[in-house]
């Protein structure tokens, strides 16, 4: 039977544009079918920690915006203290020139792009997938899904259970030039005001991208949280000039859906891999989602290459990579979240007075330090910390009930 490729990757963002490098890479014939037009705009914070970068085999250097060595904190908009790091705790960039940026090293590595395609059904037999979409068909091995959260194939291979939705809010506003130039280098993170969420602010080349995120059910109070928040923290609200920041104009506002999956489950179906927000695979202690996409992005491109070398027989080590893994530190992410949630002021506290607390955030973001690792900085207390995070759960959907 004839085939037109040997893996079809649906959706060209991070997951798909990376496995699509891989495999190309290795002399693989791999086509990325996506339906929007590229470049385009995509609503998403940018925050790029190390170990997405670690991850990356290109240096992304040409799509960084900015570099952070600063966090300025705030609880319930008050309580507002800066914290600084000499080496580099994260990195900014647009996804849509991060998103165009990889793309273009797929391509150029001998990926096929389709653009304007979209995926309306596939059928899977005993040796292949055939996709269809508007207009044509497509035969393949296998098929990769990176369409995002609402991605179809997912849908169709009955990969969706045990996903929770987030939201998030943002808007990408223009400032006056100095306070891009003071706060080039400083994200501002609130924390404690909207129940199991947090504010953000990343600077940008021109301009600043300000967000709300926290559980879907949350949602209608999350306008008002980014009004308040955007007040807290401009040039008006504060006492000295230079504290703040002057804002212009707000070019964009748009939300984004973060899909969690919550507990460890399959994530694949016969010759069908799931990746990214296509599998749920977003972080829901921060809503950051571009490494998770990343790594299993690769993670799907070895086992693919595994499987049309004959090394292994069925693609079902992918889903036990993803669960031994992936899932295994975002469920530690979601511990740590009842904890923060039920407790904010505390840690907010303990961040800003602790060298020791400030140092693990740090080790976090720069991937030194990993999730799974938490409970071990608390001492004594770590015997139970499994029972503490369990009641902090509990203390925190209260909290979003009260809200």
């Amino acid at each position: 039977m004839f085939f037109d490729t040997d893996v079809i990757v649906v959706g060209a963002g991070p997951a798909g544009s990376l496995a699509a490098y891989i495999l190309a890479v290795q002399g693989i014939k791999v086509t990325i079918l996506e339906k929007t037009l590229f470049p385009r705009y995509k609503v998403c914070g940018g925050g790029l920690t190390h170990k997405i970068l670690k991850e990356i085999p290109f240096d992304l250097s040409p799509v960084i915006e900015s570099t952070i060595h600063s966090f300025r904190f705030s609880h319930n908009y008050g309580n507002v203290f800066t914290r600084h790091s000499a080496d580099p705790l994260m990195y900014c960039t647009m996804r849509g020139h991060l998103d165009a940026f990889l793309l273009q090293k797929a391509t150029e590595a001998g990926a096929e792009i389709r653009m304007g395609e979209q995926v309306i059904s596939f059928v899977q037999d005993g040796s292949g997938v055939t996709i269809s979409t508007k207009e044509k068909s497509f035969r393949t091995h296998l098929l990769i899904g990176a369409e995002g959260a609402s991605g179809i194939v997912s849908r169709i291979a009955g990969l969706r259970d045990a996903i929770e939705m987030g939201l998030a809010w943002e808007a990408e506003v223009t400032a006056d030039p100095e306070d891009l130039k003071i706060f080039f280098e400083t994200v501002f993170l609130d924390w404690g005001t909207l129940p199991g969420g947090y504010a953000w602010v990343f600077p940008k080349k021109d301009h600043f991208s300000i967000g709300v995120g926290g559980p879907a059910g949350l949602s209608k109070g999350m306008m008002q949280y980014y009004d308040r928040f955007v007040a807290s923290i401009s040039d008006n609200a504060v006492d000295h000039p230079g504290t703040g920041i002057r804002f212009h104009e707000t070019r964009s506002q748009a939300s984004w859906p973060i899909p969690v999956r919550t507990r460890k489950s399959r994530f694949h179906n016969g010759r069908v891999l799931v990746t990214g927000d296509a599998a749920g695979l977003g972080d829901p202690l921060t809503g950051e989602g571009i490494y998770y996409a990343i790594r299993s992005g690769k993670l799907a491109a070895e086992t693919c290459t595994e499987y049309l070398s004959g090394k292994i027989i069925s693609v079902n080590v992918y889903s036990e990579k993803i669960n031994d893994e992936l899932m295994k530190e975002l469920l530690e992410a979601n511990k740590i979240k009842h904890l923060l949630n039920a407790f904010p002021l505390k840690i907010h506290s303990f961040v800003g007075e602790s060298d020791r607390a400030w140092r693990a955030f740090g080790k976090i973001l720069r991937g030194e330090r990993w999730y799974a690792d938490v409970y071990k900085g608390f001492g004594k207390w770590k015997h139970f910390w499994n029972l503490i995070c369990f009641i902090s759960g509990i203390v925190e959907k209260r909290k979003e009930k009260r809200f």
